[in-house]
């Protein structure tokens, strides 16, 4: 994703009140799992929108843009080991050459009892549908996702291809595998969100289906189908913490 995308992101965002809401909750959603420490790094930040919301973190993006606070790659981070209390990241997990490396990377950074909390897309019956054939990253589960091969395998992939399977490979499916891998990282919660309100929002890329008026009552739809939410959901909200003595 260019500077020139991220620029006409941030021109989509400021007229596109729908889509504000939807990531206004995301963000308080988010908030509310934060760890109570500081400070807060946000990796991903490209169109600056939490930093907006919630100019109490750092914000970051692999692409430079004068908005954010850093320019970064996520798998290897410019602090020291123990200094952060929380990292966030919307939609980054599954763009990335080496999630088992980044993952380490930030165990590594974040101080005892820190989280990691990321928002990614979930692969249900429904949103499989939907991303598989009409979303141009690819959904992928044979992908090696607990390999640190991979990073070096995979070290000409361009930053914003993506695997969509990753996310729900690595914390539905195989959970218990993320868990042997990293023993001092408690999952806190896997929890389904986001399952017809978002897609039909359009997002930076198209034009919404839902009018602004009518997205409490959809909300509300949606919260009463929370129980079916494996058949339905488009996200995945992750919460670990780092139970790693410094």
């Amino acid at each position: 994703m260019s500077y020139e995308i991220l620029k006409k992101h941030r021109r989509v965002w400021e007229k596109k009140k729908v889509l504000q809401r939807i990531y206004h909750n995301w963000y308080k959603l988010i908030i509310r799992n934060m760890a109570a420490q500081e400070p807060t790094l946000e990796i991903g930040g490209g169109g600056g929108n939490f930093k907006e919301f919630f100019p109490d973190l750092i914000s970051s993006d692999y692409t430079f843009c004068p908005w954010l606070d850093l320019n970064l790659d996520a798998h290897d981070l410019p602090f020291r080991s123990g200094s952060l209390g929380n990292i966030v990241i919307i939609d980054v997990l599954h763009h990335l050459a080496g999630p088992v490396v980044f993952i380490k990377e930030a165990q590594r950074v974040l101080k005892p009892n820190g989280r990691l909390i990321m928002l990614e897309p979930c692969i249900s019956p429904l949103s499989f549908l939907i991303y598989n054939f009409f979303h141009q990253e690819d959904v992928d589960f044979s992908f090696d996702v607990f390999s640190e091969e991979m990073w070096c395998a995979e070290e000409e992939k361009k930053p914003f291809d993506g695997n969509m399977a990753i996310p729900s490979r690595m914390f539905l499916r195989e959970p218990e595998k993320f868990r042997k891998l990293f023993s001092e990282f408690e999952i806190i919660r896997t929890n389904y969100s986001d399952y017809f309100v978002y897609p039909l929002s359009g997002g930076f890329e198209h034009p919404s289906l839902i009018p602004l008026f009518s997205l409490s009552f959809l909300r509300g739809v949606e919260k009463f189908i929370q129980p079916l939410g494996s058949f339905f959901a488009f996200r995945l909200l992750i919460v670990l913490e780092n139970r790693k003595l410094s």
